[in-house]
């Protein structure tokens, strides 16, 4: 599973704020932000869906 910061590069240091480490990988980072900020939980499962990794 690839870690978050390789998804998302420097912006994934915006998501500390809501308990996201960068080298979370996806499936935990979601969990995470499921809890806090659904929205943005959201748009990293699209962002991952897009680029193909397996969820």
């Amino acid at each position: 599973m690839p870690s978050l910061q390789s998804i998302m590069g420097p912006h994934v240091y915006a998501l500390q704020k809501y308990g996201v480490s960068p080298a979370d990988d996806i499936n935990t980072a979601l969990a995470k932000l499921q809890k806090t900020a659904p929205h943005l939980a959201s748009l990293l499962r699209e962002i991952a869906y897009r680029n193909s990794f397996s969820l």
